[in-house]
């Protein structure tokens, strides 16, 4: 609601009496839009070490090749989906 008041440059009195609300209900969101530090709220970028491997040699088979940790799973084209997603679900198992 403030900002649109500060953006209109009207008075206060206008503002409220077009908007249909109290000087006290606008003093009371300028006084709860302050616990806010800023109008953008950002999180802090969290960056995730990648190593890129040596040139792979191209051969006429289509493959993808996903590295988690020191594991990967390299899939070429007419895989098993279903044995793709029970190694997946292991992947994901507690240990």
């Amino acid at each position: 609601m403030p900002p649109d008041y500060k953006a209109s440059g009207l008075t206060m009195s206008a503002w409220c009496d077009a908007h249909h609300v109290t000087k006290e209900q606008l003093k009371y969101w300028f006084r709860k839009l302050k616990v806010v530090p800023s109008e953008v709220v950002t999180t802090p970028t969290h960056w995730v070490p990648l190593t890129v491997a040596d040139p792979v040699q191209f051969t006429n088979h289509a493959s993808l090749v996903v590295y988690i940790g020191p594991a990967h799973i390299e899939i070429r084209s007419g895989f098993d989906p279903r044995l793709l997603r029970e190694v997946v679900q292991a992947l994901e198992a507690p240990c």
